[in-house]
């Protein structure tokens, strides 16, 4: 059974394979031939074949020596690819960064964070996850995802949440709505008309609830979607009104300020409970402290 085989042995044996002579293996290796002699016998005890055939002072591999060459051969293949990985997960400059987040943060947001860095250091490779809010912090607790940009706070001990940035949420309403030329509107002006939402378990929806509840209000959506783009167009189209972010005007739709603000906080999570690559620590780094306030 060769379930003690150590490193040094597997670069030994290979050597004695190639060289075919016991001195000439241990020139190459810049070891002593009795340490050579002892690393093929424990190879050999442990087998409990002889790998390869002695004749005449030169070694040749036999039948038992050139299966073992063949998965030799694999395993140091498979530890240098090892040592690879590890220094690549070592180097801050390259590697890859796996971020997940919140959907509508793939508009705006995530395209002007990876394009700033990959400009500073263009070897970091990115992997990009938008989701709800409950999927992105799954990705974070799974560790499929390295960082995260997630709105609200996910309030989890596990979890480290550093604010960025805010968005003040509005009234979008269709144009000609009734609301449409209001300067500001309160909870109970939007009493005679149905609301959309996105569902629950994204952050939106989470931050639409607590400003209704704040209100004495509970939120009774007509229709729940799962993407904030097909939300803004079943406003457009008429079929309801919904809290959505403060962004550029689109065809329309029109934002109505919100009497009370609400507000979506956007931060920057990561796993405290998980080892971080030197590549997603530097990427968090940067978002943190040097990208400064995000519009």
């Amino acid at each position: 059974m060769m379930g003690h085989m150590r490193i040094d042995e597997i670069a030994h044996f290979r050597a004695l394979a190639a060289e075919g002579h016991l001195a000439l293996a241990a020139q190459s290796l810049g070891v002593s031939q009795s340490t050579l002699s002892r690393s093929l016998a424990r190879l050999e005890a442990e087998a409990g074949v002889e790998l390869l055939d002695r004749r005449r002072g030169h070694l040749e591999l036999n039948q038992y020596g050139e299966i073992l060459l063949a998965h030799a051969a694999r395993a140091e293949m498979e530890l240098e690819n090892a040592r690879a990985r590890i220094a690549a997960l070592r180097d801050p400059a390259a590697g890859i960064v796996s971020i997940a987040y919140v959907s509508s943060f793939g508009g705006w947001l995530i395209p002007r964070v990876v394009s700033e860095y990959r400009a500073l250091f263009p070897d970091i490779r990115f992997v990009l996850r938008g989701g709800t809010a409950d999927t992105v912090l799954d990705a974070l607790r799974e560790g499929s995802a390295d960082v995260a940009f997630l709105s609200p706070d996910p309030r989890d001990p596990e979890i480290d949440w550093h604010p960025l940035t805010a968005e003040r949420l509005v009234l979008g309403v269709p144009l000609g709505h009734p609301l449409a030329e209001r300067e500001h509107v309160t909870v109970d002006d939007l009493a005679p008309y149905e609301l959309v939402s996105l569902r629950p378990g994204s952050g939106l929806r989470h931050i639409a609830d607590a400003y209704f509840s704040a209100h004495g209000v509970v939120m009774a959506p007509v229709i729940e979607v799962t993407e904030l783009a097909t939300l803004r167009a079943l406003v457009r189209d008429g079929v309801g009104v919904a809290l959505i972010p403060d962004t550029p005007a689109e065809p329309g739709l029109v934002a109505v300020p919100l009497t009370d603000e609400a507000t979506r906080v956007i931060g920057l999570a990561r796993n405290r409970t998980r080892s971080e690559s030197a590549a997603a620590a530097q990427f968090a780094r940067f978002v943190r402290e040097e990208l400064g306030p995000l519009e």
